[in-house]
């Protein structure tokens, strides 16, 4: 099952939190990740993608909780479809450019 949620982080707030340390990211989300999965027993970062040039931010994490393992991805983009093509197209054509992040 996908969920979408509207966030209200631009694009540079998503990277300056990112620069600052990757899984703050995901900390400015856990809040509404619980209230969807319940107890977290743990996360870390799975792969994560950034454009600049289209304002596009795909960060994707690894969410273990009571009923097993999630993946969560944080967004940034004005067509979120788009962004996951984009995301998915790198992970086909480039697959070292995942690899240093796992």
């Amino acid at each position: 099952m996908d969920l979408f949620k509207e966030l209200p982080y631009s694009f540079q707030d998503n990277l300056e939190a990112w620069e600052e340390d990757p899984m703050k990211l995901f900390e400015m989300i856990r809040s509404l990740v619980e209230d969807e999965l319940g107890v977290i027993r743990g996360v870390r970062l799975y792969r994560s993608y950034f454009n600049s040039e289209s304002m596009i931010a795909v960060v994707e994490y690894m969410v273990k909780f009571e009923r097993g393992t999630v993946g969560v991805k944080i967004m940034h983009a004005e067509n979120p479809a788009e962004a996951l093509m984009e995301y998915y197209e790198k992970e086909c054509t480039d697959s070292s450019y995942f690899k240093k992040l796992s």
